[in-house]
């Protein structure tokens, strides 16, 4: 996990073979679980996700989607950047942009909405203030 400035982080994940199709290349509902990885490296940096449990908040999912541009495939090593798209009252879009080398692979969103006894509640500032 490298961080890139206040608000981004770069993960580096390599391509296994429980992600791969017999073609050797990542499923399509697979590039979801390298979004998921790259945000747990994005929360790290700021505190981890037991410390947004330990504060009495967890995140749902409400949208995500993906962009393929080229197919990643075993033996990969992708860097994810994971930045912040759009910073609500309660939710948080993510950006996951997903690179082999220079070659852009795949771009995600995320949506997640933060909730506090199964409500949504406003985002606490772990998640909206830089860390530090």
């Amino acid at each position: 996990m490298t961080a890139v400035d206040d608000l981004a982080v770069i993960s580096r994940l390599p391509v296994r073979p429980r992600h791969c199709d017999p073609q050797a290349m990542v499923h399509a509902s697979r590039y979801y679980e390298y979004f998921e990885d790259a945000f747990l490296d994005w929360l790290a940096a700021r505190g981890g996700y037991e410390r947004l449990l330990r504060e009495g908040a967890d995140l749902v999912v409400k949208v995500s989607g993906c962009e393929h541009h080229a197919p990643a495939r075993l033996g990969d090593v992708l860097a994810v950047e994971s930045a912040p798209a759009r910073i609500g009252s309660t939710s948080l879009t993510m950006t996951f942009t997903m690179r082999r080398g220079q070659e852009l692979v795949a771009v995600g969103t995320v949506t997640y909405v933060c909730v506090r006894d199964g409500r949504p509640s406003p985002l606490p500032a772990m998640l909206v203030t830089p860390p530090g």
